[in-house]
């Protein structure tokens, strides 16, 4: 029921450049010191992707900015799995991907962290998979899980990650509406204030002290 403020746009005036000293050539070939504003996009914006994507499992990031997109988990302990692993990976041709193929970790472990990082798709390569020329996709926004067969694989890939970053976007935009809120009278507001919150459209009388009042309460 809260909202992080995004993109901040301040007018500083000469308060920064006249601090710092900073000055730059007027047309008149003079230094004077140059008007700035502030357009804000930082690490807040980080935080806007974890709150609005993330669960109790960890992060979920979009695919387009995943900086890896696919993870693929060979079961640990097992030369013919991790061969079949490297097998995959060579096929993913213009997908961002990592194979996990460190030894001292339990595939329950492997899962979990990758999951904690917002990977969009895993591949779970076991012995099975390799005798049958399958792999095991499973969906982070989801949790949808599905065997495939490695042929057109890559498609099948890309295919994925488009529908998960449609489906990240979809699901919040949702979200975004149904927490959105009509009202016609301050009653109206104040209860949704006191109880789910959210966005509130309302009108307003322009007047400062209805302004102040609403801020007070």
């Amino acid at each position: 029921g809260k909202a992080l403020q995004g993109f901040t746009a301040h007018d500083l005036g000469k308060n920064f450049a006249k601090a710092f000293e900073w000055t730059v050539q007027g047309k008149d070939g003079k230094p004077l010191h140059p008007w700035q504003n502030s357009w804000g996009l930082s690490t807040r914006s980080i935080g806007g992707l974890i709150m609005g994507h993330g669960n109790d499992d960890g992060l979920t990031l979009p695919p387009e900015i995943a900086p890896i997109q696919v993870i693929i988990i060979p079961i640990p302990g097992s030369p013919k799995a991790a061969e079949f692993a490297n097998k995959i990976a060579k096929l993913l041709s213009g997908v961002r991907f990592q194979v996990d193929s460190r030894e001292g970790e339990t595939a329950g472990f492997k899962f979990n962290k990758w999951e904690l990082k917002g990977v969009p798709v895993r591949i779970e390569v076991g012995e099975k998979e390799a005798a049958e020329n399958m792999v095991t996709l499973v969906r982070r926004d989801t949790s949808e899980k599905n065997q495939v067969s490695t042929d057109g694989l890559v498609t099948k890939i890309k295919f994925l990650l488009k529908a998960i970053q449609g489906n990240l976007f979809e699901k919040h935009k949702q979200f975004t509406l149904d927490n959105t809120h009509e009202v016609s009278s301050y009653d109206e507001f104040k209860e949704i204030m006191a109880g789910k919150r959210g966005f509130i459209s309302a009108f307003w009388c322009e007047n400062p002290e209805c302004e102040k009042k609403i801020k007070e309460e």
